[in-house]
């Protein structure tokens, strides 16, 4: 059967739904966790487990799966990734004991493992190397959708029905995401194609500097990202309402900051890395105060999602612009740097925030960023020469 081709802009809108999906069902566990444990008599501790699950899936099915997606049509791959998703999320929802309910959540972070990196691929893939930015921009803003409308969805079916119902709508989204995926471009993966090592990636110019970059970017989002909503509750002696609405402010800014991606195409991301993890480093040194009044707590993190789009823009449009036989080997590398960050976020400064405060965790945050801004200004270009700046030629 022949496939009707679509628009370079419905596929994106496509991807970026993709992306969405993957948002709402990784963040969704933790307003649900009260009801989850109650009615399957676990205690938070294990029904936390999950969580570890789900980024653990994540991070290993990239880690594993990197160096083969180069050789898969990415299309091909998000559509049965999707697949298992549905599967795990069917699990979870029809889970009767909390051990079913890691297991579905580890099946479901290993499909989003794959689903993450193939779509960043496709997305660079489809578009022309001075519309990338833009391209990937669109894709990334399924995050944003994710926060500002699919959490408190999820939350508020809940509510009205019960925590199963939640797993149900997202299965059933899994499975139009299998049917909508299948009218996309499938990409040029092929069987025949070397399979690209971690060695390779690492040997092209300016990528170690990048990874150690989105290291940075990223454990400095999760260990303030995963404290802050405690801090402020407990500091305006406010209820969940209060961080759901500082994430909520958060996706909106995040999403905003997509009106800037043709300024970032025309820069290109060797120019604005350094400078754009130095912002966001400013930006957590202000967190701290900005969350001293209530009308600022609500306000700020639009700042704070603006900064962040556009810093993690530029990383994934450098990995994007990578040679297209090892754009995936490095997209993968990426959701696993990604979601080592997420669980050491949690592990390593959780001791820090329960005994030196908010203010440690988030001047941690400024500090980790700074030193990596430094290192990309002083090296990034030395070692992408002008013929190589991903801006121009390396597609």
């Amino acid at each position: 059967m022949s496939r009707q081709p679509i628009s370079e802009a419905a596929s994106l809108t496509i991807l970026m739904v993709g992306i969405a999906a993957v948002g709402i069902q990784a963040l969704m566990l933790s307003p649900l966790l009260p009801d989850i444990a109650a009615a399957l008599q676990a205690s938070p501790r294990e029904i936390g487990f999950a969580t570890g699950a789900y980024g653990a899936g994540v991070a290993l099915a990239a880690l594993l799966a990197a160096p083969k997606l180069g050789q898969w049509q990415k299309a091909r791959a998000i559509r049965t990734a999707f697949m298992v998703m549905g599967a795990g999320l069917a699990l979870c929802g029809l889970a009767w004991d909390w051990r079913l309910l890691v297991v579905g959540q580890a099946v479901t972070g290993l499909a989003a493992g794959i689903i993450l990196p193939a779509t960043y691929g496709l997305a660079a893939e489809l578009a022309s190397p001075d519309r990338r930015s833009r391209a990937i921009g669109k894709v990334i803003l399924g995050w944003s959708v994710a926060m500002v409308g699919g959490i408190p969805l999820a939350a508020f079916l809940s509510d009205l029905i019960d925590w199963r119902s939640t797993f149900a709508l997202m299965t059933a989204i899994c499975t139009a995401m299998v049917l909508l995926i299948g009218i996309v471009p499938r990409g040029s993966g092929t069987i025949a194609a070397d399979r690209i090592s971690y060695a390779r990636v690492f040997e092209l110019p300016g990528m170690k500097l990048c990874f150690l970059a989105t290291f940075a970017y990223m454990i400095a989002f999760y260990q303030t990202y995963t404290f802050v909503g405690d801090h402020v509750r407990h500091l305006h002696h406010a209820g969940a309402w209060l961080g759901g609405a500082l994430a909520c402010s958060y996706g909106v800014g995040f999403g905003a900051a997509v009106l800037g991606n043709a300024w970032l195409d025309r820069m290109g991301p060797v120019r604005l890395m350094a400078l754009s993890l130095f912002l966001v480093g400013i930006n957590y040194l202000i967190l701290p105060y900005a969350v001293l009044t209530l009308w600022s707590t609500l306000a700020f993190p639009f700042v704070w999602g603006l900064a962040n789009h556009i810093c993690m823009n530029v990383l994934v449009s450098f990995i994007g612009s990578a040679p297209a036989s090892a754009r995936s080997t490095a997209m993968g590398l990426f959701s696993f740097i990604t979601y080592v960050a997420v669980g050491l976020g949690g592990a390593v400064f959780g001791s820090v925030y329960t005994h030196a405060g908010f203010a440690a965790v988030s001047f941690a945050a400024t500090a980790m960023l700074w030193c990596a801004a430094l290192a990309v200004a002083l090296f990034l270009r030395r070692q992408v020469a002008p013929a190589q700046m991903p801006s121009t030629t390396m597609n």
